[in-house]
């Protein structure tokens, strides 16, 4: 199988969850896939890198997945379903860290900012607030430091940023297919294949 057919294949499987379940609104006012959506548009309007506006797409991919096992969501019933660690542990399957990490942290750095930032405080949507107290609510001081000294540290925070841009009931931004080359060119197997091309021409 061709490379690029093979990475078309993986994100068509990547895509899957939005497809069954992108229409549903699991808290916000928007739907899964328009938030998603509406992160990515605001990180790639902002310049951001191409592994930013993947983490944006899809950084709650983890809602999704849970729905399809148990067709419910957690946080509906007062639980944390941790979506950030099942969302990141799938991404992992099909791309490399710069994605998956961002993903990985974005609910920590929720909780970072709401512990650090005031203004930051006051602009949550309820729905947020609501999720951030079964999320495990303020950081303390120490745990800040920890956050702080990840590697991810500042992607996770522009992650943050976008996911709090990506909840108007008003948007009209463009869909999946803009997005399609851009994930194939991330993919894990691409970019290791770009990777060994690379290597081997220096």
């Amino acid at each position: 199988m061709r490379l690029r057919t093979l990475a078309r294949k993986h994100i068509e499987e990547v895509l899957q969850p939005f497809h069954r379940h992108g229409h549903l609104k699991l808290g916000e006012d928007v739907s899964q896939l328009q938030h998603g959506l509406q992160c990515a548009w605001h990180a790639d309007c902002d310049g951001a890198p191409d592994h930013i506006v993947i983490a944006a797409l899809l950084h709650d991919i983890g809602h999704l997945l849970t729905w399809d096992e148990t067709g419910k969501h957690p946080e509906a019933e007062q639980n944390n379903g941790y979506h950030e660690k099942i969302g990141s542990q799938f991404l992992s399957l099909y791309f490399d860290d710069a994605v998956v990490k961002p993903v990985r942290l974005h609910v920590a750095a929720k909780r970072y900012m709401y512990s650090t930032d005031t203004e930051y405080r006051h602009s949550l949507s309820q729905a947020s607030i609501d999720s951030l107290m079964l999320q495990g609510g303020l950081m303390d001081e120490s745990t800040c430091r920890a956050f702080e000294s990840s590697p991810w540290f500042k992607d996770a925070l522009l992650l943050r940023k976008y996911d709090e841009l990506g909840k108007d009931i008003h948007a009209d931004v463009p869909g999946l297919a803009h997005h399609m080359e851009r994930l194939i060119q991330n993919t894990c197997i691409v970019k290791a294949r770009l990777k060994k091309e690379t290597l081997n021409h220096a």
